[in-house]
């Protein structure tokens, strides 16, 4: 009895000082309103709400941009992508500068460096040229899509229902085209699933990167009986279908890791608010109230975002976590509990100690963006922004709101508060200095005055 005791001790003393396994879950334009666990009724989402209480929910989560590859650029290399020129979409210019920028380390090299196994799974967005594909950014395999947006359900042999603008079956294994028959999704977690079970012990990291629930909106016939009939609207459905596929997905990953790997710090999050209403982007009839606006806009439905994270026996769960926290603070958390070096110029911190409570600072004296023509900087409960109106495409002004009375940025203080306002401008001219010019032009709605 003595002797099993021992092991018993030995084995959880051993669990304590390994390097956890670390997964990122990256969804693609998820309204912020439209899980339950922020208020959506339209459909049930039981494990993603799940997921949250298992953990702790970041009630101010916010990305680097409101738009995706820029958004993506920021948590993989833990700065804001404005430091190295990208700023839009990599769409139009020379394929082999189109991408994150050659001389950035990712989270991948990172955490490979210090002997994990790194995974990629799904959309990629972050260039298409050899130099640029994931392959030459850290992982150590791919299975997914290069490009920005792609069908759902895919036939091998079968033409997809929608045009050019989505890449058409063109899903990789590593370098090679490999078509596939399917729904998005579930292959894509499939795939998760396999590359957790098979790496044997060694720590992993895995960026599973869903492109639910971007356009198109596609149907799976299984979903039909389960959509509610009162919402009849076809785009809606169709929305309503990808979130219950994606929602689906997450049961089967966290049944996974409570089986298989426990030891796992998981993040959740997306990678930029919900597009509901912008007429120039993908308009996917997200819900992102109370906050306002959209995918594309730097107000807070842009950048703000559903954020978890768990890790269970190391962060308390169901708990809410307030004080504002960033994608770019995953790549130095993953680096803390892995005991990776980190890479200089980082602008994240380790959240570990923070969502313990065993630091009761707030993780960071300031946030700010610039997408195009468009600013913002939140600090404390204030946020400064300038954003753009779509359909007339031009800027607002400054405006400035007092998040803690105002979430949805509906009571502009700027008149009320010239003092505060000229600070908090002055304070992003400071952070703005260290920005370059983009790499590549954006969209017109996009392109910097």
């Amino acid at each position: 009895m003595k002797q099993l005791s021992l092991l018993i001790l030995l084995l959880l003393t051993n669990l304590s000082y390994a390097q956890p396994n670390i997964l990122v879950v990256m969804v693609d334009d998820l309204g912020y309103a439209d899980i339950g666990v922020h208020g959506g009724k339209d459909i049930p989402t039981p494990h993603i709400d799940a997921l949250a209480a298992a953990g702790v929910r970041c009630t101010n989560g916010y990305v680097t941009a409101p738009y995706c590859s820029p958004s993506r650029a920021g948590f993989l290399t833990g700065k804001v992508q404005t430091r190295f020129g990208h700023e839009f979409n990599p769409h139009n210019g020379d394929e082999d500068k189109l991408g994150l920028p050659l001389d950035q380390r990712t989270i991948a090299d990172v955490l490979r460096d210090s002997g994990y196994k790194t995974g990629l799974i799904g959309k990629w967005h972050e260039g298409f040229d050899r130099a640029h594909h994931p392959l030459s950014r850290g992982f150590d395999s791919f299975f997914g899509f290069l490009v920005g947006q792609h069908n759902f359900i895919l036939k091998k042999d079968g033409k997809p229902q929608f045009g050019t603008a989505y890449s058409q079956n063109m899903i990789y294994r590593g370098r090679e085209l490999e078509p596939q028959d399917g729904y998005c999704t579930d292959l894509f977690t499939n795939e998760a699933l396999d590359f957790m079970n098979r790496q044997n012990g060694s720590p992993w990291f895995l960026y599973l990167s869903y492109n639910a629930v971007h356009t198109p909106l596609e149907i799976l016939d299984e979903h039909k009986e389960r959509l509610p009939s009162h919402i009849t609207d076809p785009a809606r459905r169709g929305y309503l279908s990808l979130l219950m596929g994606l929602d689906d997905a997450i049961g089967r990953i966290i049944a996974n890791l409570k089986e298989k790997h426990p030891n796992t710090l998981l993040f959740f999050f997306s990678d930029n608010g919900g597009s509901g209403n912008p007429p120039f982007f993908a308009t996917n009839t997200a819900v992102n109230k109370p906050l306002r606006g959209d995918k594309g806009q730097t107000y807070e439905g842009g950048i703000r975002v559903p954020f978890f994270v768990y890790w269970p026996g190391r962060l308390p769960a169901g708990k809410t976590y307030d004080h504002p926290v960033s994608t770019l603070d995953v790549l130095p958390t993953s680096c803390a509990i892995a005991n990776a070096k980190v890479p200089a110029g980082i602008e994240g911190v380790n959240l570990i100690p923070y969502l313990t409570g065993d630091n009761p600072k707030p993780p960071h004296d300031s946030l700010a963006w610039r997408f195009g023509p468009q600013k913002g900087i939140r600090q404390g409960h204030f946020k400064l922004v300038m954003a753009r109106d779509f359909a007339s495409k031009k800027n607002s002004d400054w405006q400035l709101f007092d998040l803690s009375q105002d979430i949805g940025e509906q009571n502009d203080l700027a008149s009320a508060k010239p003092d505060l306002v000229n600070q908090l401008k002055a304070a992003w001219e400071r952070w703005n200095e260290s920005n370059v010019p983009p790499l590549w032009p954006g969209t017109p709605n996009e392109d910097p005055k």
